[in-house]
């Protein structure tokens, strides 16, 4: 009888290892007005008064992330901070300026994670998605997995 329970404990823990985690995906929008000709679908955020929509094409995705890191914010929370290949950190940084003070989108598994609002340029990009520490360092690892195969 234990030799068969740890027959079924063994294939129970090679499936798990078998199966790869999956894919993070991420997509960074400015938020416009959802009357311009380039709004896509409405920023539903608890918490937080959006009355504005995702710009339809993302200026920012996990294709363009070099590397993440876990993180603590001023609050104690847990939050992913991403690095991104030089052209996305430009691209980032032009993107930013022109926009301090408005919001961007972040969407992370095709959920509006966060809507902060842009303070000024910047080349990074901190994800507090009012994830728990495990979820984070979940995201962190499939982040850094999706970057080193690209």
């Amino acid at each position: 009888m234990a030799l068969r329970t740890l027959l079924v404990l063994l294939a129970a823990l090679a499936r798990g290892f078998a199966q790869p985690a999956p894919p993070v995906t991420l997509s960074v929008h400015l938020l416009v007005a959802c009357s311009s000709q380039g709004a896509g679908q409405p920023a539903v955020y608890p918490g937080v008064e959006v009355s504005q929509c995702l710009g339809r094409t993302p200026f920012l995705t996990e294709k363009d992330v070099r590397s993440a890191e876990f993180h603590w914010n001023p609050k104690g929370r847990p939050v992913v901070f991403l690095t991104f290949r030089d052209d996305a950190a430009i691209r980032e940084l032009e993107v930013t300026r022109q926009n301090a003070g408005h919001r961007v989108a972040i969407v992370v598994n095709g959920r509006l994670a966060a809507v902060p609002s842009i303070a000024t340029g910047s080349r990074f990009l901190y994800i507090d998605g009012g994830y728990t520490e495990k979820q984070v360092r979940a995201l962190v690892a499939a982040f850094n997995r999706g970057a080193a195969n690209r």
